[in-house]
């Protein structure tokens, strides 16, 4: 591999690695150099001949021990930017491949969305990136750009619009269709028997990732909470909601940071709360779901059996749905903000929806290759930090932009509501 390519795919042919492949090939330009990497020379070369050069330059394939820091280290010197794709982050390379890119300024953008490992790297590797102006965006797929995209949309649009800070956002997942990837389960099993679940609920609590502190914490937002079955019109706590809630919580925490000397025109506010929620066709499916879901999570955290079960023998690694299942998947996410308004003024309302026309795993290989064209290209407000772990609403409105192009097919629609009904 030539020194400094430009993109390197890491783990290129896993199930969601093969899926980044297909779109870089179509949607890279010719004057991007990129690179297939992970462990078996001959699994990249043949990927690399199946693959599709719609737009792309062709690729080049780079075989590394990935059990060596040493080979990690050498493959980030080479690149400009790493996506990794090797999951569970916890357990394989993860941590060993964000040490090399922070520490030669390398940078980097992943699907993670293990929030004990992320807090983890945070604690040992965010100044040692700023050092360095390695920028690293961390959980840049589907588990949480759209909810973190939305939030930052929702937020700058009151900014502008109403000049207030944000009092509340509140996401929801209104439809999705779509499978499981082995990855994705191994990552859940692994992360549960690794960490267990009070740690994964703390890492996960807002503001627990962010770099300042808050000065003050709000425990509800205003708009009507759960019952105490967990469920509100038909609606109940994502799956994804603690991801969600890390990732848009290290959000407000790096807006909020100071700017000479005052608190940075684009921050989210001190009063910010957040929630994520997926609806359902009614209360009582809704509940179902939940109940079925805190049973599950239980049964993983405490039987190890069950865990090996599911990953090793339901859902291996390196599966997921097929071309033809994915057909007609999608997703639509709907998210609602309220401008903090004095108590005596009109709750002012901004909506965003945020829907894509395609399979999940396939807006992750299409969200991570934007991801990095974008830190290639610049202008992000990412660049201005400089570097450090950094996460997708980082990318800005640049990003929204890549997105909602006729390649990509996201389509974003924000607007204003004045007042509360």
């Amino acid at each position: 591999m030539d020194p400094k390519t430009d993109i390197v795919l890491l783990g290129a042919t896993g199930y969601t690695g093969r899926l980044c492949a297909a779109y870089m090939a179509k949607a890279l330009p010719e004057t991007v150099t990129w690179a297939l990497a992970g462990r078996s020379e001959a699994k990249l070369k043949t990927l690399a001949g199946e693959l599709e050069y719609e737009g792309a330059a062709r690729c080049s394939v780079y075989a590394l021990d990935l059990t060596s820091d040493t080979a990690i280290a050498e493959l980030a010197k080479s690149a400009r930017v790493i996506v990794n794709v090797i999951g569970p982050y916890a357990t394989s390379c993860g941590s060993a491949v964000i040490k090399a890119c922070a520490e030669n300024g390398t940078d980097y953008v992943d699907c993670s969305g293990e929030m004990p490992w992320l807090q983890d790297m945070i604690n040992q590797y965010d100044q040692v990136a700023q050092a360095s102006g390695a920028k690293i965006i961390v959980t840049a797929g589907w588990g949480a750009v759209p909810a973190d995209l939305s939030t930052y949309l929702a937020v700058q649009h009151i900014r502008k619009t109403f000049a207030q800070p944000t009092r509340e956002v509140l996401v929801s997942l209104d439809d999705v269709q779509g499978g499981f990837s082995g990855g994705s389960i191994n990552s859940l099993c692994d992360l549960v028997g690794l960490y267990g679940a009070r740690r994964i609920a703390a890492a996960s609590a807002p503001f627990r990732l962010a770099p300042v502190p808050p000065a003050e914490i709000s425990s509800r937002g205003v708009l009507p909470g759960p019952n105490i079955f967990g469920v509100r019109d038909a609606s109940v706590a994502s799956t994804q909601a603690e991801i969600e809630t890390g990732i848009v919580g290290r959000s407000w925490g790096l807006y909020a940071g100071v700017a000479h000397g005052s608190q940075r025109p684009d921050s989210y506010g001190q009063n910010f709360y957040f929630s994520s929620r997926m609806r359902f066709s009614s209360r009582l499916a809704a509940w179902a779901f939940h109940l079925g879901y805190l049973l599950l999570t239980a049964a993983l955290t405490h039987s190890r059996l069950l865990r090996t079960l599911v990953s090793k023998r339901l859902f291996p690694a390196g599966t997921g749905p097929s071309a033809e299942t994915r057909e007609g998947n999608h997703f639509n996410y709907r998210t609602v903000a309220i401008a903090d308004t004095p108590d005596d003024a009109p709750a002012r309302r901004v909506e965003v929806d945020f829907v894509y026309n395609g399979d999940p795993y396939v807006f992750t290989g299409v969200s991570l290759t934007e991801a990095a064209l974008l830190l290639l290209e610049g202008g992000t407000p990412a660049h201005e930090f400089g570097g450090g772990i950094l996460t997708p609403a980082l990318l800005g409105e640049k990003f929204v932009e890549r997105l909602t192009r006729p390649g990509p097919g996201v389509r974003v629609d924000v607007k204003t509501i004045e007042s509360l009904a």
